[in-house]
Order: C-alpha cells, then sequence, then structure tokens
C-alpha cells in the first residue's frame, strides 16, 4: 500500500473556474496491488471477508424486507467500501504512531467509526462514488459533494453526536468496488473531514435531503433521509482534519 498526498485547486480548471472552493485541498491517496504487492493482496482478502461479516449483519437486520433482500449486492459493495474506508483512514493516521483503533461494531444502524486512543474521541467514517470524478465531487460550484453529518432528527447541539467526521470517495459507480480493488493502482481516495463545531454552526454547515449511498441501517437503506452536512468549499482538506484529530 502506498500512500501520496495530491493537491487539487479546483479554480485552476477551467471546468470549475466558478468553484465555491477557493482554498486548496489536499488529499491522499492510498493505492493497492492486489495482484503484484502479496502484502496487499493478504489485506484486501481480509478486508472483503470482513464486509461480508458486515453485509451479513445487515441481512439479518433485514430479514422482512424483501425490497433490501433483493438488493443484496448493491448492500455488500457499500460494506466493501466502508471497510476499506475505515481501514485506510486508520493506516494513514497512524502512519508515524498508533492514534487511531476501530470501535467495536454493535449494529447496522452504526456507521463504520473510529477511536482516537488518547481521548476516546470518536470519528465517523462515510464513502461516497462520484462517478464523474473527485474534482468533481470536490469542486463543482452546484453539484459538490459533502461530509456527513448526523441525522437531522437525532441532531442536538448540545449533544455531540461524534467528535469528526471523514469522508472517502472512489471515483465510479459502487457497482465495480468487488471488481476494481483486485486490480493493480487502486486508488481509495481520503477527501477531508469536519469536526462537531463545524456540525453545529450553521454558518457551515446545513441541512441536506439525500439517499447515502453508503448507509447501512436497514430501515434507511434507500430512503431519503435529512442529514447534517458540511459542503467541500467549507470541509477541512485531509492534512486539516489530520491536524485537527492530532490535538
Amino acid at each position: 500500500m502506498e500512500i501520496h498526498v495530491l493537491e487539487l485547486i479546483c479554480r485552476n480548471n477551467p471546468t470549475y473556474r466558478h468553484s465555491k472552493r477557493l482554498l486548496p485541498f489536499n488529499y491522499v491517496t492510498c493505492s493497492f496491488n492486489y495482484n503484484s504487492s502479496p502484502t496487499d493482496k493478504a489485506i484486501i482478502d481480509s478486508l472483503l471477508v470482513k464486509a461480508h461479516e458486515l453485509a451479513d449483519s445487515v441481512y439479518i437486520g433485514a430479514a422482512n424486507d424483501p425490497t433490501l433482500l433483493r438488493n443484496k449486492d448493491r448492500v455488500l459493495n457499500n460494506c466493501i467500501a466502508g471497510v476499506l474506508a475505515e481501514y485506510s483512514w486508520k493506516h494513514y493516521l497512524n502512519q508515524d504512531s498508533e492514534v487511531v483503533t476501530e470501535t467495536p461494531f454493535n449494529s447496522a444502524s452504526n456507521q463504520i467509526d473510529l477511536q482516537i486512543i488518547t481521548n476516546s474521541k470518536t470519528i465517523e467514517v462515510r464513502s461516497s462514488f462520484p462517478r464523474n470524478g473527485i474534482s468533481f465531487a470536490i469542486c463543482h460550484p452546484s453539484f459538490q459533494f459533502d461530509i456527513i453529518g448526523p441525522y437531522v432528527n437525532s441532531y442536538k447541539p448540545e449533544e455531540i453526536q461524534k467528535n469528526f467526521y471523514i469522508r472517502t470517495l472512489y471515483p465510479f459507480t459502487s457497482n465495480l468496488i468487488s471488481t476494481k480493488i483486485k486490480e493493480d493502482g487502486f486508488d481509495v481516495y481520503l477527501t477531508g473531514g469536519a469536526t462537531w463545531e463545524m456540525m453545529i454552526n450553521s454558518e457551515i454547515a446545513i441541512n441536506k435531503n439525500f439517499i447515502p449511498e453508503d448507509e447501512l441501517d436497514p430501515k434507511r437503506i434507500g430512503t431519503a433521509s435529512n442529514y447534517r452536512v458540511v459542503p467541500f468549499d467549507k470541509v477541512l482538506d485531509t492534512l486539516q482534519i489530520k491536524n485537527e484529530l492530532m490535538k
């Protein structure tokens, strides 16, 4: 696995010269070589086992929902994306010393989380599939993506839901991840985050109704819900959110 830090300046791209993102955006790629690296192959194979176990727990929760059961492959692909995102962020943050660890998985109603070892602060990891590419997701003036926070109906400014929210992007459709993950040169894009303080700041965060692709709660999969989000033009980039986590 190779880690690279890249910089994106949205308005330098003529396609996004009207982007709302004015500051440079530093992001990280974690590159895997399943076929040529035995180490990467072992990592991916273990993550696929974990993803199948996670998907099985979702199916159990959806035993009485035939609509969800018909989308079994979709749920599995989202679980692959989730465990891969968690692993990649953990590996990136723990490069120099062990800073974060996984939290125990209790139910599919909770998103995949990491936890800071020294202070037990929680980090929610979410992923999406911007088929139009990373630059589109970060820079587009109208259709930029977001850092996803809590459900609006559970959002209480005085009660911290998670201390940090971080994002992973895959620039293709979700149905391709199970094959692409076994190719050399497969990249996972770690694309910034937001703090809880940013989520409760109405000058930064907004409420947004949409269907997250990585939703694991059987009651919410395929259903639009209101979330608290921070658009990419206002988020911390990957280097900045790492600095916040290290404080």
